[in-house]
């Protein structure tokens, strides 16, 4: 897509995130995925939540497959329980991405990115790479308040 461009860039502040993590294989995350935010969505109320978001956390990738967080933004990751997955994401420059179709065409979205960022100007900066669901999304019909947040440095400060 040749207009394809971030709808903006904002100066994003630490978060810590708890929630669910996984490794999914690149050809089993249309099926792994959803079935990990159900396993999520089933754990109930994580403690010490902080605002109405959620977020997809890739947390890292290889050449075969990636791990991803399902999570919520808390005040501390000190009291979480055994097992449940944590992660610090520092302050970073991000450009946004707003995804208005149905979840399940988000890979479409994440794959014009990486066609983007390596004409943009923009290299990675190597930081968690994020989806966000507002409040604005809606769980039952899969759409609305989504975004994707991909930590950027100047292509000459990489």
């Amino acid at each position: 897509m040749d207009n394809f461009a971030p709808n903006r860039f904002v100066d994003g502040q630490p978060m810590l995130l708890a929630g669910l993590r996984r490794r999914h294989e690149f050809g089993a995350m249309d099926t792994g995925i959803p079935k990990q935010w159900q396993d999520f969505h089933a754990l109930g109320a994580i403690s010490g939540r902080i605002g109405p978001n959620f977020y997809g956390v890739i947390c890292g990738a290889d050449a075969t497959g990636c791990e991803y967080m399902c999570g919520v933004e808390v005040a501390s990751l000190s009291e979480l329980p055994v097992g449940m997955g944590k992660l610090h994401v520092p302050a970073q420059r991000y450009a946004v991405f707003v995804h208005d179709d149905h979840v399940s065409t988000l890979r479409h979205t994440w794959q014009q990115i990486f066609d983007w960022l390596p004409t943009s100007g923009f290299v990675s900066a190597q930081t968690p790479d994020f989806e966000v669901y507002g409040p604005e999304y809606d769980t039952t019909s899969g759409t609305g308040g989504t975004e994707v947040w991909i930590g950027v440095l100047p292509r000459d400060a990489g």
